[in-house]
């Protein structure tokens, strides 16, 4: 018979054993911690630490203006000029030097624009209207050079002025044009291929660039005056940003006549913003009448801005022998008034009968002329 197996009692720690024994778990428990805190640091010591990167040196702006107004005070000495000559209006801006002289020569203006070139700060020299060169700084212009060239005399005389309007697609009706002695005057649209190169052959042969304005038509938009026209819904301020940027497309430009704009024309508030850029600049507006209700007249004089009307559209019929009458009509109108304003377009029609028919007039004692010529005269008779 087996004995039964006695059970082991465990032994009963006694109520005083954390008591006696406090001061070892106390120093066992933080050397625990100690352990902990230097495996913790131990361990942030193997990360790799970000490196502390030195704030960006900011280098000072350097100001090249004087810079560039030493380029243009060098330019104009060259031009050797007495000194009362040249009118500095130098707080303006953009800053604006007004010279009395001619137009120089391009050799002058391509070491010029070289020069300003090679300053920091992406400047450039634009020619932008007729008689004007512009210092631009990353496409804001800075300073404008304006050339006052002598006045020609104006003739006497019935005078009269043959506008040739939609030049630009081509350069085959601008040379046709300059190899006819009378000066017929280019108005071209500013959205077409060749316009700029129309512009340079104009300038080049002595011939008066204008800029053909393309304006809304009462017909639009079965009628459209292309991409770039200026509408009566736009803002004034939208209306004077697009009739600028279409300005400086084109240089050489001393005037602007409509092209369409029966609708335009006729909405005092629309045209008042292109009256004043205008005024500003120093430029003229021919009324190419596309309506009988136009308020050309009376929103340019309120800008000072000298303007004359279209006598006769001289090729309503694109016939040689038709566009010839109508350049006698003219004639006529010329002699009775002292002086008229025609406008053709560039047909082939158009560019024979002038061909044939401008000598004549000349030889009858009738002086083509730029628009220019034509509104100085306008001006003096109505001054006396």
């Amino acid at each position: 018979m087996t004995k039964p197996t006695k059970r082991r009692r465990t032994k009963k720690r006694r109520p005083d054993f954390f008591l006696k024994n406090r001061m070892p778990l106390i120093v066992m428990g933080v050397a625990g911690l100690l352990v902990a805190g230097l495996v913790w640091l131990a361990r942030m010591e193997e990360q790799p630490q970000p490196p502390i990167v030195p704030p960006p040196v900011v280098k000072p702006q350097i100001d090249y203006t004087q810079s560039v107004h030493a380029e243009v005070e060098a330019f104009l000495a060259a031009l050797k000029m007495d000194a009362g000559s040249i009118q500095r209006d130098l707080e303006l801006e953009p800053a604006r030097y007004t010279v009395a002289t001619a137009f120089p020569a391009p050799g002058l203006i391509a070491g010029f624009q070289e020069r300003v070139r090679q300053i920091p700060g992406d400047y450039s020299v634009k020619l932008r209207e007729a008689n004007s060169l512009t210092v631009e700084k990353s496409r804001q212009t800075k300073i404008i050079v304006f050339f006052i060239p002598p006045a020609p005399e104006i003739p006497a005389g019935p005078l009269l002025t043959i506008i040739m309007d939609d030049l630009g697609r081509g350069i085959y009706a601008a040379k046709v044009l300059t190899s006819i002695a009378q000066p017929v005057t280019f108005a071209i649209l500013p959205d077409e291929p060749q316009a700029v190169q129309v512009a340079e052959i104009a300038h080049a042969a002595g011939r008066e660039v204008m800029l053909h304005v393309p304006m809304e038509p009462q017909g639009y938009p079965a009628v459209n005056p292309g991409p770039d026209a200026l509408f009566v819904r736009e803002s004034d301020a939208e209306i004077r940003r697009a009739f600028d940027q279409l300005l400086a497309r084109i240089p050489y430009v001393t005037g602007t006549n409509n092209h369409m704009g029966s609708r335009f024309t006729e909405d005092a508030r629309a045209l008042a913003p292109v009256m004043e850029s205008l005024g500003e600049k120093g430029l003229f507006f021919i009324d190419s009448r596309t309506t009988g209700q136009s308020r050309v007249p009376e929103v340019a004089a309120r800008f000072g801005v000298p303007t004359m009307s279209r006598d006769v559209f001289l090729d309503n019929l694109a016939e040689v022998d038709a566009i010839a009458r109508e350049i006698l009509r003219l004639e006529g109108k010329a002699r009775r008034q002292g002086m008229a304003i025609g406008i053709c377009h560039p047909y082939p029609e158009t560019l024979e009968a002038l061909r044939r028919e401008l000598p004549g007039l000349a030889e009858r004692g009738i002086n083509i002329v730029p628009v220019s010529l034509l509104l100085r005269k306008r001006a003096l008779l109505q001054g006396s």
